[in-house]
């Protein structure tokens, strides 16, 4: 690679050179300005397909697009790095350039238009300005389309321009009917889901080197896939095969659904989590990890599989303030709520009044519901003296010994404290690491539907 830039207005300091990956930007060089505004980012080897960052001392950037041909100048003028760009020695770039410059223009028509928007409350202005702005949009398309099928299809822009593109709606009444004569409502919908990825090209890593293919596949995992894990868990695996052709593709989306669903706060996406590493890391297919990594990745994927949603709960049999040993699994209640507190603990402090107070109104009502609630360090004088002095009234207890208690919080998972799971009649995990208040809610509603169910 042999980069030359000028940049007008700049006269000393330190440029970088970054591209983007996924939804990040990593720096990949740096170079000295002279006097003049020129640096050279220069390689003896050519650096990976992708759009790339110029980034300037005061944090502004423009962008460029490297293919296989890396030896260019690139000038510009801090004044606006679009309107005075100016390319030496490479067509992709002159094109990328054009592209941006059309762009401009037709924002600059956009602004009248939204500033007009901001200020009237006039139906008529409205729809006449909202005309216009669909009339600029469609115009945009159409020239985005033209760009990647007709004009400049050879270039990597083209690939970028048409993994952009989104299937078009079209009006309620002119949509497909059904058997019944009715319009089909879903029509839309299903289109854009089953077209949304038609212009990806799966094949090419450099695509993994823009904004693009992270922003589709997050638009597509939270809004086209049905928000429950096993409809994720099937979005998840069918894009996966997707980007089998492309290593770096494939990597980057294995990565993204771990990460993604492993640091999940929503209530049983961890299942997705552990269907990746099932699926991916127990096969030998995370080939970018070394074997360290893998193993605390497949080790953590194991640890949450005892306290996913729909699993029976593990037993656990202890003893309780007097001595007597109690059995999770002996408990006669249609929901069992499980509780790992400390005494000590502030947030315990605020949480298990609530759960008292919401415990004893179930009591009242006659819901059979009962809470077995585990001390989760071994201080177990000062648990017995809070136990009796705050009049705790299901079963409380603790572990004979710290081996024990450390074999509870991991099949638990229990790594703050209080952690609370509902079980149902049989003792399967329905809800998990709720706050009293979620707990309520989440029980409330399911005592509604069971009420509900046929006798």
């Amino acid at each position: 690679m042999d980069l030359k830039v000028r940049i007008k207005g700049l006269t000393s300091g330190t440029c970088l050179l970054a591209n983007h990956y996924g939804d990040k930007q990593f720096i990949q060089d740096s170079a000295k300005v002279d006097m003049n505004g020129w640096m050279e980012f220069k390689d003896t080897v050519a650096r990976d397909g992708g759009i790339y960052l110029i980034v300037l001392p005061n944090k502004k950037y423009f962008e460029i697009v490297l293919t296989d041909e890396q030896k260019f100048t690139v000038e510009t003028d801090t004044a606006d790095f679009v309107r005075n760009m100016k390319i030496t020695g490479n067509k992709e770039n002159q094109y990328f350039y054009e592209y941006l410059n059309y762009l401009a223009d037709q924002q600059k028509k956009l602004e009248p238009i939204r500033k007009t928007l901001s200020e009237t409350k006039n139906k008529d202005t409205i729809a006449l300005m909202n005309k216009k702005s669909f009339a600029i949009d469609s115009v945009v398309k159409q020239y985005k389309r033209d760009y990647y099928r007709k004009v400049h299809p050879e270039t990597f822009m083209a690939e970028v321009l048409a993994a952009m593109d989104e299937p078009e709606s079209i009006p309620y009444d002119k949509c497909p009917k059904k058997a019944n004569g009715t319009i089909d409502s879903t029509y839309n919908y299903w289109n854009f889901r089953n077209h949304y990825w038609d212009g990806m090209n799966f094949n090419d890593d450099r695509l993994i080197r823009t904004p693009v293919y992270a922003n589709k596949m997050k638009f597509y995992l939270e809004k086209l896939v049905n928000q429950n894990p096993d409809s994720i868990m099937a979005g998840c695996d069918w894009l996966i095969e997707k980007t089998r052709p492309s290593k770096e593709l494939f990597k980057y989306t294995v990565y993204y659904c771990t990460y993604t669903y492993e640091t999940s706060k929503v209530m049983g996406y961890d299942a997705i989590f552990v269907h990746i590493v099932d699926k991916y890391y127990k096969t030998n297919q995370a080939y970018w990890l070394n074997d360290e990594q893998k193993t605390k990745i497949i080790n953590r994927a194991d640890q949450l599989t005892y306290s996913l949603i729909g699993k029976t709960a593990v037993n656990l049999t202890m003893f309780d303030t007097s001595g007597h040993v109690r059995s999770l699994m002996e408990i006669k209640a249609k929901y069992t709520v499980v509780i790992f507190w400390d005494p000590t603990c502030s947030h315990c402090k605020k949480e298990v009044p609530l759960l008292k107070t919401y415990y004893d109104s179930l009591q009242k009502a006659g819901i059979p519901f009962e809470v077995f609630a585990i001390v989760s360090e071994m201080d177990l004088p000062a648990w017995k003296a809070y136990v009796k002095e705050n009049k705790l009234p299901w079963i409380n207890v603790a572990a004979k010994d710290s081996k024990e208690l450390a074999n509870a919080k991991y099949y638990y998972d229990v790594y703050s404290t209080p952690t609370i799971f509902l079980l149902n009649e049989k003792k399967v995990i329905i809800g998990k690491r709720l706050d009293v208040d979620g707990l309520k809610g989440f029980l409330d509603h399911t005592i509604d539907i069971d009420k509900k169910k046929p006798k």
